[in-house]
């Protein structure tokens, strides 16, 4: 029977080598804005030049858009000033997420399903100081990226936030999204193909602020993504789930609250007698470009904010 120093090397190592996989898409990102951003002087150059000769007065254009830029500017920081604070004050739900996971764990254990809480959980990010205040085992990756493994496994806190007021056809400098991973341990009675649920609870807000026209080229955007793998010898491969969140926005002024509770399944074969981990992950992406366009996706602010894995079910089919 595997034992808990067991499944914390195997866990480790799904670790190390999931973050090998994310430090490696920052070092490319940071490489392809680098590269974007040594032509972007030349770019700008000849999109002026088209400008001007299409008979475009260039100092009344700097000059209205500076104008409009810092309109939107102030527009931005007065409408997230309004309305965020009632996302963050509102009231949290961690007594309902109790008593669901309570009364889920009792109905799966008499129909003699194996009731898993979460054993440990990753949070990864290209800006290690989204997670500076997220207590546990922390360390750096390349550049400023770096993970932690939070002190309470079952409560995540994680966001993103995106704000580029570039002008139009401007490159905007990119990074991979953070992204937390919860693991699930056990081992299977016998050789057999078993149906494995996470069930997740998820609150939090999204923001989306943009005012686009024809010649600024605003956007806001905000993804959840989420997939599940498991791990036993081998990886068995991700399953991506449809998005839970999508929303892209030109023109728009919204601060929503998102409070679900997700189910998550995966069935393959499972050798008995030998350790699994089973792993869901969530990818937390927010982006804007344009000035005063601005992105959140929030699961952290406040005492309502959060992300909690309420169990994993693992059942013989």
């Amino acid at each position: 029977m595997p034992t808990a120093v067991e499944f914390d090397k195997q866990i480790r190592a799904i670790h190390d080598a999931d973050f090998k996989e994310f430090e490696t898409e920052v070092v490319r990102q940071k490489a392809l804005s680098d590269r974007a951003a040594k032509f972007e002087k030349q770019r700008e150059a000849r999109r002026r030049e088209f400008l001007k000769s299409s008979g475009v007065n260039l100092t009344n254009f700097d000059r209205e858009n500076d104008k409009d830029q810092r309109a939107q500017e102030k527009e931005l920081k007065a409408f997230v000033g309004e309305f965020t604070p009632k996302s963050i004050r509102r009231r949290s739900l961690q007594a309902a997420d109790a008593k669901d996971a309570a009364l889920r764990s009792d109905a799966l254990a008499s129909t003699a399903h194996l009731v898993l809480p979460a054993y440990a959980s990753t949070i990864f990010a290209a800006d290690r100081a989204l997670i500076k205040d997220v207590g546990g085992e922390a360390g750096n990756g390349a550049i400023n990226s770096g993970w932690v493994f939070p002190d309470e496994p079952g409560k995540i806190r994680i966001k993103d936030t995106s704000h580029n007021p570039v002008v139009c056809f401007q490159a905007v400098a990119e990074s991979p999204p953070p992204e937390f991973n919860v693991h699930f341990a056990f081992t299977p009675a016998t050789t057999a193909n078993y149906e494995m649920t996470a069930v997740l609870a998820f609150h939090g807000f999204y923001v989306l602020r943009s005012d686009d026209s024809w010649y600024n080229c605003r956007s806001a955007q905000v993804q959840l993504k989420a997939r599940m793998n498991v791990r036993q010898y081998v990886d068995f491969g991700w399953k991506d789930f449809p998005l839970l969140i999508d929303r892209e926005e030109s023109n728009a002024e919204e601060v929503t609250n998102y409070d679900r509770t997700g189910f998550f399944d995966y069935t393959t074969v499972l050798k008995g007698g030998d350790p699994v981990v089973v792993t869901f992950k969530g990818i937390v992406d927010a982006f804007a470009r344009g000035g005063g366009a601005y992105a959140e996706l929030n699961f952290e602010a406040g005492t309502a904010s959060y992300i909690e894995p309420l169990l994993l079910s693992v059942n013989q089919v």
